[in-house]
């Protein structure tokens, strides 16, 4: 996976796409996703780590109202669009490079670790092909949709932890590394 930067030298591009997931995450956070729980009232899909059931998709949904939907549709989706990848490479990338001193055991488990962040992506932009087709047959909602909806976001809210945990174990194992070579 030559496209994930992880030589000595790649220690700037992974700074850099860092740099820009956490420009676009907080201009979700604190701008259209802060929004979204104004309008409605309760917290946005994308914010609901442990899923949600169809009365709460509805009720969320009629709150949003039309404005809101049209923030969701046309904000907060393309913002979306662009942070689960740039979040993947970012994560991947810091995994394999602060990872690359390690032996070979502990390299295999981190380099498993950086490929669930792309999975962890796919399962976010299925969460957003899903939340735009609930947006788009509100008040009509389908129940497996919801469902499946909901499921995505458990799915990627849990791997996302996974990842994220991935990439803290590999920065305190290789700071520890690098104190124990001094």
């Amino acid at each position: 996976m030559r496209f994930i930067p992880d030589g000595p030298k790649d220690g700037r591009v992974i700074l850099l796409t860092l740099i820009l997931a956490m420009t676009v995450y907080l201009a979700m956070v604190f701008g259209t996703l802060a929004q979204l729980e104004r309008i409605a009232g309760a917290r946005p899909f994308d914010l609901r780590p442990a899923g949600y059931s169809l009365d709460d998709a509805a009720t969320f949904i009629a709150a949003l109202g039309e404005d809101g939907r049209h923030l969701y549709l046309w904000r907060q989706i393309p913002l979306d669009t662009i942070y689960p990848a740039l979040l993947a490479l970012w994560s991947a990338g810091a995994i394999r490079w602060f990872s690359r001193t390690f032996r070979p055991a502990p390299r295999r488990w981190f380099g498993a670790a950086a490929s669930l962040a792309f999975v962890a992506a796919l399962f976010d932009y299925l969460e957003n092909i899903l939340i735009l087709w609930m947006l788009n047959t509100a008040p009509d909602l389908i129940p497996a949709v919801v469902r499946a909806a909901s499921l995505a976001t458990l799915a990627k809210s849990g791997s996302t932890t996974v990842v994220s945990t991935a990439v803290l174990l590999s920065m305190v194992a290789y700071l520890i590394t690098r104190i124990r070579r001094r």
